[in-house]
């Protein structure tokens, strides 16, 4: 995908303010192939996100984080999560907050510099550790402005599945018709509220998987 056809796409979902910080982020990724756009700018996939020190300084600090919050801690709707086990996550950091790890803060400002949020928007972000047969269930993040994942294990086989798996319009989700996203090292997947996605099983043989998980809220 050209950089002309993402501006493009993404142009009436951004306010004018972020519309150069878009043209220069996709000329720069352009030949590196790494962000594609799909669902009328619903969803951004950009591979290979933070240069390879910074993802090795927030995948080794996500790894020592506490992960002790339940779902229900967290209060995860029952309906998305009745089918799976559970999947432990840390506290929340608000953007705006003044305890902000320093990994964290250099994440959110990679993704700021991407130009695909809004910079003034609070966001809310932590660690999950997604456990064997833990998953969730289909929903659109209505609580939502915009929600980001961002994945950290070095190694993920396909048969260990956790795909995130999104709908591009009514009709595909209507006939089954997904597309699937793998949970590889380095991987950032943004998804606006209007798109219908769900997380599937992870084996019962796979590691732990780790991820970022990042919210922006309807004000």
């Amino acid at each position: 995908m050209s950089s002309k056809t993402l501006i493009g796409w993404l142009r009436r979902l951004l306010p004018q303010s972020l519309k150069d910080k878009l043209r220069a982020y996709a000329a720069q990724r352009k030949q590196e192939n790494s962000v594609q756009v799909f669902a009328d700018g619903g969803v951004i996939l950009c591979d290979s996100f933070l240069d390879h020190q910074e993802f090795i300084k927030l995948q080794q600090w996500a790894i020592k984080a506490n992960c002790d919050r339940t779902r229900e801690q967290r209060n995860w709707d029952q309906q998305l999560i009745r089918d799976f086990d559970d999947n432990m996550g840390t506290r929340q950091w608000s953007s705006k907050g003044s305890d902000m790890p320093a990994e964290l803060t250099m994440f959110i400002d990679a993704v700021h510099a991407t130009g695909f949020i809004d910079p003034e928007a609070e966001i809310y972000i932590g660690v999950y550790r997604w456990k064997a047969h833990s998953g969730m269930g289909e929903h659109n993040d209505a609580h939502t402005n915009t929600a980001l994942t961002f994945y950290l294990n070095d190694t993920w086989q396909d048969d260990w599945f956790g795909d995130f798996i999104f709908y591009e319009s009514d009709k595909a989700k209507a006939d089954g018709m997904g597309h699937a996203v793998a949970p590889l090292a380095n991987r950032l997947v943004i998804n606006r509220e209007t798109v219908s996605h769900k997380v599937t099983y992870t084996s019962n043989v796979a590691m732990d998987r780790l991820t970022l998980q990042a919210f922006l809220p309807k004000s």
